[in-house]
């Protein structure tokens, strides 16, 4: 079962949901629809960290283009990562 929670991005509600996307060969994904960010759950430390930057980068930029979200997403991840930033090993997955 898909491990979820609420977060707010600009000002809206959205939910953030872990689940298996290795069937699709993805790494996460951004619903506007139903205001969901999705990653999967295969992933691990940095790459955990860039595709949440990546999703949360499509939910607040929804007109930015692919490669600039990505170019971003990586950057930002990079250097949160090489400052220290983990994810808390209580994250109810």
């Amino acid at each position: 079962m898909p491990k979820q929670r609420h977060i707010k991005i600009a000002g809206q509600p959205w939910q953030l949901v872990y689940r298996s996307l290795k069937r699709r060969h993805l790494c996460g994904l951004c619903d506007y629809n139903t205001r969901t960010i999705t990653v999967c759950t295969s992933l691990a430390d940095v790459d955990e960290l860039d595709t949440l930057c990546h999703e949360l980068l499509h939910a607040c930029q929804g007109f930015a283009s692919e490669d600039h979200v990505a170019e971003v997403a990586t950057t930002l991840a990079t250097v949160l990562w090489q400052l220290g930033y983990r994810k808390e090993a209580n994250d109810g997955r």
